[in-house]
C-alpha cells in the first residue's frame, strides 16, 4: 500500500515538473515596413510632420499573422523596434489607433523600443520568455543587417519585402544565404506551418 502512494505522489511531481518546463519558441518582429505598410503610402522627409499617421495601413495579414503567432508562442512575441524623435509618439499612437493588442492579443508590454542603439541590439530579445514559452525560433525584419546578427542563434530567419539597395549593401556579408526572403504575411505563415 505505502509503495501505491510513493508512485502516486511521484507521478504528481512529475506532472508538476512538465507544467513548469517551458517549451522552447518565441518571435521577435519588426514594425516598420513588417506591421504598419508605408509603402502605401506617400510619406516624405518633407510631409513626416504633417502626415496623417493613423491612415497608415497595417500590412494585409500582418494583424492576424501576429494573433497566431501570439497563440502558437503562448504571449511569447515582442516587437522590437527603433525610432526617435515623433516616430515614437506617432507609431504608438498608430499602434493604439488600429487597435493593435486587441486584434492582435500581444500585450503593449511586449512591445520594446529601441532608443540609440544599433540595430545589433534586437539580438538582447532572444532569450525573451512568456509564462509558458521561452527563446526566439523566429525573427521577422524587413533588414538584412538586422538578420545577420541573428544567423547561428535563431533557426528560421525570415526577410520580410527587403529593400534590394540594403540587400546590396550587406551582401558581401553571406547573410542573404541564412535568410527566407518572404514577400506577404501569408508567406510567413506558410514558412512557419512547414
Amino acid at each position: 500500500m505505502d509503495s501505491e502512494v510513493v508512485d502516486s505522489e511521484s507521478a504528481v511531481h512529475s506532472k508538476r515538473k512538465e507544467v513548469m518546463t517551458k517549451l522552447h519558441g518565441g518571435a521577435i518582429v519588426d514594425i516598420g515596413n513588417v506591421i504598419i505598410a508605408y509603402r502605401f503610402t506617400d510619406l516624405t522627409d518633407k510631409n513626416y510632420d504633417t502626415y496623417p499617421f493613423h491612415t497608415i495601413p497595417e500590412e494585409p495579414g500582418a494583424f492576424e499573422g501576429l494573433k497566431l503567432l501570439n497563440e502558437r508562442f503562448g504571449g511569447n512575441v515582442t516587437i522590437v523596434w527603433k525610432a526617435t524623435g515623433d516616430a515614437v509618439g506617432k507609431n504608438m499612437k498608430w499602434l493604439q489607433d488600429h487597435e493593435f493588442e486587441r486584434r492582435t492579443g500581444i500585450q503593449m508590454t511586449r512591445i520594446e523600443r529601441m532608443k540609440g542603439e544599433d540595430r545589433a541590439a534586437k539580438t538582447r530579445f532572444i532569450d525573451q520568455s512568456s509564462e509558458t514559452y521561452e527563446g526566439t525560433t523566429v525573427v521577422i525584419d524587413d533588414r538584412l543587417e538586422v538578420l545577420s546578427h541573428f544567423i547561428g542563434k535563431v533557426p528560421k530567419l525570415l526577410l520580410f519585402r527587403p529593400q534590394l539597395k540594403e540587400v546590396h549593401k550587406y551582401a558581401h556579408t553571406g547573410a542573404l544565404a541564412h535568410v527566407k526572403v518572404v514577400w506577404e504575411w501569408s508567406e510567413i505563415m506558410k514558412e512557419l506551418n512547414q
